[in-house]
């Protein structure tokens, strides 16, 4: 086939409008006034975040299923701005006859929330009665009222004690899981944020909508009975006096070995216990500069890991562990996924080594789902290989997106889930070849692209109410990066990544920062790709507008018919059986071109001409094929 010409149509009003720079809201656009936002990406030189230390002992009662705490926190005020209050998170009050849900839940699942029993803030014991002028409830929001308010680079100390029900039956993302099975988040009281585009965080927690928080330190003690094996965010500070001796030693063992080391086994539990042997053991962990703290615990679960280099600099390694049921159909395997896991984000994409000292993967026994938090993952146990892979990959990618890029993902869902639908696509082929990850993620958008009730990722995470939020979430970012990397070839791609990831490491990126990070990488505005994708209500759609044969010379155009622009593979079907494929990157349509017209001189009789394939999404697939020979 001897390639003769391609021809662009451009559509003037398109042009123009495409080529206009992103929509700035108000609240963003006095953010970049005051320089702590950029135009080219970078956080700019007024740049702050504040940030909290949370010193926590906690018991957790497992016959009564009660977990009581206490917490003193210092609040350090590194913003510009006297703070005359405080937002305290609550998020178990979720669980009160009164608070605000996004799903039905039966009034017998539901009780008294989280109680606090003390608050003291900087010395002054506040009045938790319901008549209190000190303290304002919102669903899962409580203010607080500052008498003396908090200056600028000035701390606040509040201690609490608080006690809740830990859920068995209406569990969400957290709970018992019964037969002495835990995994506890969203538990303690946590100051909200308070940052540079809407000041306090006031949305409240209504189930689906996920983290937002600040980068702080904690320091946990954690009370459980003996024999409970407990893991949790950050690093266990006293393994050796919790764990019995031999346990200890395989542990230690699978933070350096790249096989699977079985650190607790049923046969371990025949034994005796796994742990010290007092009535009860005080679990202590440190984290350092994360956003979250989680942990679990079981008296029976076995216990996997294998470790992985993930900086080649220093020989830096992290361990990738599972905790599960034994017998649980494919966990056997689980520690060497969640390795390769953490490999893959470590060295292939997005390429930067991964930031934490481990990640665990803990079973619930459930059939699919799962849930994150830094350096912890709440998982099902889905049957078939490829949901199985994927789901351990996803919940550990989240430990990039939003743990270690502090996104807010109660407005910017996409910018976590997005990348956590995106990046498990090599990794799930490997393991499962038959599956075909990126096509079963084509098609999953392709179902609801263009409906009425789809809306454009860059809506608010909260205003979404419907079954589309799946689409805006995960299916259209994360076959809008693929286009992407296609677009830029994959090597660009990395690399612009890599500096938006590097700019916003431990900070609180928000999608402007994201779009111009790559811009500026990349050399190039982008704009005409993100607004559609981002920006705007629509779907991809090419056709095969008309095929003309002329004196042997084809004529084949393809039209654009949808809005969001796609890469374009063209197939020309000989009568022979044979075909040829052209190919071209998306930028085909970059200045509002609508038709690509290709000339070319075959050599033999076409038969048809087809546009697209099973990993470029096309919401009308019934007008991608012109047959010339019937």
């Amino acid at each position: 086939m001897k390639m003769l010409l391609v021809i662009l149509t451009v559509s003037s009003s398109i042009l123009f409008s495409q080529n206009n720079s992103l929509f700035i809201p108000k609240d963003i656009q006095k953010a970049i006034d005051y320089e702590t936002r950029s135009n080219n990406g970078e956080p700019g030189k007024n740049y702050w975040q504040n940030k909290s230390e949370y010193k926590i002992d906690a018991e957790v009662f497992t016959d009564s299923s009660i977990l009581v705490g206490e917490e003193t926190i210092k609040y350090y005020n590194n913003s510009p701005d006297t703070l005359d209050r405080i937002v305290i998170r609550l998020y178990q009050d979720i669980a009160k006859p009164g608070a605000t849900r996004d799903r039905y839940v039966s009034s017998k699942y539901l009780g008294e929330g989280l109680i606090i029993n003390r608050i003291i803030v900087d010395n002054d014991t506040l009045d938790i009665s319901n008549e209190s002028r000190d303290i304002i409830s919102g669903s899962t929001n409580m203010i607080v009222t500052l008498e003396q308010p908090l200056a600028p680079n000035k701390i606040s100390s509040i201690n609490v004690k608080w006690q809740f029900k830990i859920p068995k039956i209406w569990k969400i993302r957290m709970g018992n899981y019964g037969e002495g099975n835990f995994f506890i988040a969203y538990w303690y009281p946590q100051i909200s944020v308070y940052d540079d585009i809407d000041g306090w965080d006031m949305i409240n927690y209504e189930g689906s909508v996920e983290f937002y928080n600040d980068f702080s330190n904690y320091d946990v003690n954690i009370k459980v009975p003996g024999g409970f094996v407990t893991w949790a965010t950050g690093e266990l500070q006293n393994g050796k006096e919790v764990l019995r001796e031999d346990i200890y030693k395989k542990y230690e063992q699978a933070k350096k070995s790249d096989e699977t080391i079985r650190i607790i086994t049923a046969e371990d539990y025949k034994n005796g216990l796994v742990t010290s042997e007092n009535e009860k053991n005080i679990w202590h962990f440190k984290a350092e500069n994360v956003t979250d703290f989680s942990f679990a615990l079981s008296k029976s679960f076995n216990w996997d890991g294998a470790s992985v280099v993930v900086d080649e600099s220093n020989g830096r390694r992290a361990l990738a562990d599972v905790a599960y049921e034994n017998g649980t159909v494919n966990y056997d395997k689980a520690a060497q996924y969640a390795r390769a896991s953490v490999e893959y984000l470590s060295k292939e994409l997005p390429g930067f080594p991964y930031p934490y000292s481990h990640v665990t993967s803990f079973c619930n026994g459930s059939r699919g789902g799962g849930m994150e938090s830094p350096m912890m993952a709440n998982n099902g146990a889905p049957i078939d290989i490829a949901s199985h892979v994927g789901l351990i990959f996803h919940e550990i990618s989240h430990n990039y997106f939003p743990f270690m890029m502090g996104t807010n993902e109660r407005k910017y869902a996409w910018m976590d889930e997005g990348w956590a639908a995106f990046y498990p696509t090599e990794i799930v082929d490997r393991y499962a070849p038959n599956f075909d990850y990126l096509n079963n993620r084509v098609r999953s958008y392709e179902r609801n692209a263009g409906n009425e009730s789809e809306l454009p990722p860059i809506t608010v995470s909260y205003s979404y109410k419907s079954k589309y939020m799946r689409t805006g979430f995960y299916d259209r970012p994360a076959i809008a990066y693929n286009e992407l990397m296609n677009l830029l070839d994959r090597e660009k791609f990395k690399n612009a990544m890599l500096v938006y990831i590097n700019r916003w490491f431990g900070k609180h990126p928000i999608p402007l920062d994201f779009f111009n990070s790559i811009n500026d990488a990349v050399g190039e505005d982008l704009s005409w790709f993100w607004k559609p994708w981002f920006y705007e209500f629509g779907y991809p759609d090419l056709t095969v507008k008309n095929v003309e044969n002329n004196n042997g010379n084809v004529s084949a155009t393809i039209l654009k018919v949808g809005n969001i622009p796609t890469q374009v593979e063209v197939t020309f079907e000989y009568e022979d059986g044979t075909n040829e494929i052209v190919n071209y990157p998306a930028s085909v349509w970059k200045d509002g071109n609508k038709e690509l017209v290709i000339k070319l001189e075959p050599s033999k009789k076409v038969k048809s001409v087809k546009v697209g394939n099973s990993h470029i999404p096309d919401s009308i697939e019934e007008n991608d094929v012109f047959l010339l020979l019937n």
